[in-house]
């Protein structure tokens, strides 16, 4: 039997399925018109995926973007004959950011949106010229749709490659996965990364938490 190694951080299996939860959310209530709590999810998101950015240049070794950056050709090289890696596989990084370039896109558009509301509309539309109000609010609209067909996409790879390549969606679970390359990998401790997000999450909801939380 060989020889299982850490592979996953707490941090970065908290990140990726939370993100997921917290998308779903926010696409729900954002269809039902739950603005007070379409906002007060898009913060914590927020909060979120900038503490997994700084993760991803200061936090564990499978964590890191440039351990897992790759070229157009090894990406290629890759899906030609993929097979198991203890961490991201080449492949994934251009999912990787893709998925978080859109949902920066929509949670940045969403700070300028208009919602037909004062209370609710987005923090920096008294501040932004009405062009860019409108220009903002139409990208929050048709990205959404963009940032779900992404996400679709991404699960639909991952249950092909769990199934005929490597199981990543127990690995991401477990945060375990059999040693598949003799690379040591250097995991941190995800204390800094909770603190970090707990801290900008106390930050966002202090600059706009109460407004919201009246609403609700």
């Amino acid at each position: 039997m060989s020889q299982k190694v850490k592979v996953w951080d707490l941090a970065v299996r908290f990140f990726h399925w939370s993100q997921l939860l917290l998308i779903a959310g926010l696409w729900y209530t954002g269809e039902e018109g739950l603005t007070a709590q379409h906002q007060l999810l898009a913060y914590t998101l927020l909060a979120l995926v900038v503490a997994r950015l700084v993760w991803g240049v200061m936090g564990s070794s499978t964590a890191r973007f440039s351990r897992f950056a790759a070229t157009p050709v090894a990406t290629v090289r890759y899906l030609r004959r993929p097979q198991p890696v203890n961490g991201h596989n080449p492949a994934s990084f251009y999912m990787i950011v893709l998925l978080l370039g859109l949902t920066l896109l929509q949670l940045l558009t969403g700070l300028a949106t208009f919602d037909n509301s004062y209370m609710s509309d987005g923090p920096l539309v008294s501040l932004l010229p009405a062009s860019w109000v409108d220009l903002a609010s139409d990208i929050h609209k048709i990205n959404i749709n963009i940032l779900l067909a992404a996400i679709a996409v991404h699960i639909a790879a991952a249950l092909w490659h769990s199934v005929r390549v490597h199981n990543v969606l127990l690995v991401m679970f477990s945060g375990k996965d059999h040693k598949a390359q003799s690379t040591p990998l250097q995991l941190k401790n995800s204390a800094w990364f909770f603190l970090l997000f707990a801290a900008l999450l106390a930050l966002l909801y202090y600059w706009q938490g109460n407004k919201l939380m009246a609403l609700l």
